[in-house]
């Protein structure tokens, strides 16, 4: 998730309680207007955090100081970007998200936020909301709250499933935009949001937005446990289906149409060997041509604990889709960081592309916080399988790296593209 700030809203006097002007301070998660917060709530929030959570943010940016006099505007700009900073580096530390005081604490800002637009109208106090399968199986559920918390609304899913308890942990709540006929991936819902406000808010960007339930792992060994229940099948099954769907496109084969005349299990194993399954795709991305240096249009996917990147062809003599592909292996990417300004938006990661020696990459897409999701939602999937539970994954700044892949050689190329070096057994470790 991608904390930002990237405006402020003044209060008037009349407008407040106390009768004294204030300003909000506009908190954004992936590019979404979540909640809107004072700095003096800000302050009591890291007040907590330093006291709570102080052995496990060292690395933390400082939180802007007190000031006794009224800000002019270049100020109450400065103290913006500053919160800015101090949440992204805050944010990625996994004991403090995790936590009851952020989940309530963020919960809390989100409804008094909520509450406060609704002033001029009527907050509805029961909805009906409905949850969609992949398949664009519609669950429609009544008489919900606008405040009812991600735990009720996944069980109450789980109950229309008749899903046991024991198969829970597979599963999880998407926000989704359908498009084009197709349902594309915004972002998973977290425990410290109200999955119909955010749901609401979501809808002023994505206007055709709506809910998905569906399966949350990325390691493809796990189908094999959900096979046995009829109703776990029946789900992986429509996974599948998806995964296929999205795939077609970019990965011509003959397995389509023999997957047209298989049902649930023989569907599910073939399936499975297609090079796409379980893979999610981005299709609007640019990435650096590590040969010509130029930017050049790319499709990156997700999946198996890699990322691929396909540089689109743009030779129209040439029938081919793709040019070339580059294999990021997620083990081998020691931190990343995404970055979101008026002109750009893109992630940024250290590679490691030989023995002691580290590279960062640039994708420019405006899914990047997506991405960085992704990759963090895998590493926590690795570590969990790990008994030295320390993690290899740091965010830092990165303030000027332009000419990151201007070092690159055509033999980096070649070795990034096949990762052959890091095939072999020669003791070249995982990050």
């Amino acid at each position: 998730m991608y904390f930002s700030i990237p405006d402020t809203t003044e209060i008037s006097a009349k407008r407040s309680i106390d009768q004294r002007a204030y300003i909000l301070f506009n908190i954004h998660i992936n590019g979404i207007h979540y909640c809107s917060l004072r700095y003096s709530q800000l302050r009591r929030f890291n007040d907590e955090v330093q006291r709570s959570f102080s052995n496990s943010l060292i690395n933390s940016q400082p939180f802007p100081p007190k000031k006794f006099f009224r800000l002019s505007l270049r100020e109450i700009d400065e103290r913006r970007i500053l919160l800015e900073r101090y949440l992204q580096s805050v944010v990625p530390n996994k004991s403090l998200t995790s936590s009851i005081y952020f989940t309530e604490f963020f919960l809390n800002a989100q409804r008094e936020t909520f509450v406060n637009e609704f002033i001029e109208r009527t907050c509805p106090e029961t909805i009906n909301l409905t949850v969609y399968l992949l398949n664009k199986h519609e669950m429609t559920l009544e008489n919900f709250s606008p405040y009812d918390n991600l735990s009720k609304l996944f069980h109450a899913c789980t109950n229309k499933i008749q899903l046991d308890d024991e198969y829970y942990s597979y599963f999880s709540l998407f926000l989704y935009e359908y498009e084009n006929n197709q349902l594309n991936l915004i972002r998973p819902l977290f425990s410290f949001e109200y999955p119909y406000i955010t749901f609401e808010q979501t809808k002023l960007i994505h206007k055709n937005s709506c809910l998905v339930f569906k399966k949350s792992y990325w390691d493809l060994n796990y189908d094999l446990r959900l096979l046995d229940n009829r109703y776990t099948r029946n789900l992986v099954f429509i996974q599948a289906e998806y995964d296929i769907e999205q795939s077609k496109h970019i990965y011509p084969s003959d397995i389509y149409e023999q997957l047209d005349v298989l049902h649930d299990n023989e569907y599910i194993t073939l399936a499975r060997t297609s090079k796409f399954y379980g893979y999610l795709i981005f299709q609007q991305c640019s990435m650096n041509d590590l040969i010509t240096q130029k930017l050049s249009q790319c499709i990156l996917t997700i999946g198996n604990n890699e990322m691929l990147c396909y540089f689109i062809n743009d030779d129209k003599e040439n029938e081919d889709l793709f040019v070339k592909n580059i294999s990021f292996k997620v083990t081998r990417i020691r931190c990343w960081k995404v970055n979101w300004t008026k002109l750009d938006l893109n992630i940024t990661f250290e590679y490691l592309i030989k023995k002691d020696s580290l590279q960062w990459f640039t994708i420019h897409t405006e899914q990047a916080a997506l991405i960085s999701t992704c990759l963090q939602s895998i590493v926590d999937e690795i570590l969990a399988k790990n008994d030295e539970t320390t993690s290899p994954v740091t965010v830092v700044d990165i303030s000027n790296n332009g000419n990151a892949l201007a070092t690159r050689t055509r033999s980096d190329f070649e070795r990034l593209s096949n990762n052959e070096i890091f095939d072999r057994d020669n003791g070249d470790d995982d990050l």
